[in-house]
């Protein structure tokens, strides 16, 4: 392959890239639309997923930089129109467990790819987020009575006067096998894409 080919191959893999980080700038938007338009769907975001793929199909800083700078964004979005604050215990307990699931999709990177194996990360990642935010309102919030009970009442039924707390997570769970499967089919048409567009170049 002569260097020109090699420029070209380089630029096809560099479009395969922008794709993936363009749905996933996308998907971030998306989860401030469904806010807005879907208020009965909680926790139906693709967080999980634009976090865990960022981190496993994209390269270097990028894996971090674009699913993390999306979910910020989109989050100081989302407390300007609902009203929450934009800075408080709880987001920075959501933005810590973002970091945590880009974590586990630069491990998942280090693996050769399967199917199993993406899915086993991904909904781990969710499990992940469910567990770690929950417990953390269960922490901070005096409403939840102390001990074991208190931490199974903030899992499972949550506070009165707002949905049950697994209803947020299966919520979560079907957006995660949702927004998982289409990046994870967009990267995997580009890969073919730009495998194609080697051979011919090679031929």
């Amino acid at each position: 392959m002569n260097i020109s080919s090699t420029h070209r191959t380089s630029v096809n893999e560099t479009k395969a890239v922008a794709i993936v980080a363009t749905l996933i700038l996308l998907l971030a938007a998306f989860r401030v639309l469904r806010a807005g338009l879907l208020p009965e769907l909680p926790n139906f975001s693709p967080i999980a997923a634009v976090a865990f793929c960022g981190g496993l199909f994209l390269p270097g800083l990028l894996a971090w930089m674009v699913p993390i700078g999306a979910l910020f964004v989109s989050d100081f979005v989302l407390s300007l129109l609902i009203g929450y604050p934009a800075l408080s215990s709880a987001q920075l307990v959501s933005w810590a467990c973002i970091l945590g699931i880009v974590g586990f999709g630069r491990l998942a990177a280090q693996f050769s790819f399967s199917m199993p194996r993406f899915f086993s990360f991904l909904l781990g990642g969710g499990l992940f987020f469910y567990l770690a935010t929950n417990t953390a309102a269960w922490i901070a919030n005096p409403a939840y009575p102390r001990g074991a009970g208190g931490l199974w009442m903030s899992l499972t039924t949550g506070l009165p006067g707002f949905p049950p707390s697994w209803i947020f997570y299966r919520n979560s769970l079907v957006s995660d096998v949702i927004f998982g499967s289409i990046l994870c089919a967009v990267w995997a048409l580009s890969r073919r894409t730009t495998q194609e567009v080697r051979q011919v170049q090679s031929a």
